[in-house]
């Protein structure tokens, strides 16, 4: 299982059209290939900021895959408008030895 990290400066005073536009953009994860959960938060220390997790099944599902769908373009299209800047992304391998964490927000709903 691979972990993206992606990470938005969020546009000034949008942060709660930014949230309610990912839950209406998140249909378009939920139904891409390898999708294993996401969640999505405020950020703590730089409250300017959401991070979005995904788990994937592997790397490949998500930027072979889901990056160049159409529907990652509507994912990205709910949410013009509502960030400054490029999105950061970076991804995360979850095996290791001891075997992964399981945390119930990477439950896939399917």
């Amino acid at each position: 299982m691979v972990i993206e990290i992606a990470t938005f400066q969020l546009a000034p005073g949008k942060a709660g059209e930014f949230f309610k536009a990912m839950e209406n953009a998140a249909i378009h994860l939920r139904t891409a290939q390898g999708y294993r959960g996401h969640t999505v938060g405020l950020g703590v220390e730089a409250p300017g900021t959401a991070t979005l997790i995904v788990a994937w099944r592997s790397y490949a599902d998500h930027v072979e895959h889901f990056e160049p769908s159409t529907a990652h373009e509507q994912f990205v299209g709910i949410l013009d408008g509502l960030y400054d800047g490029e999105i950061s992304v970076m991804h995360v391998e979850a095996e290791s030895p001891q075997g992964p964490v399981s945390l119930p927000i990477f439950q896939s709903e399917a």
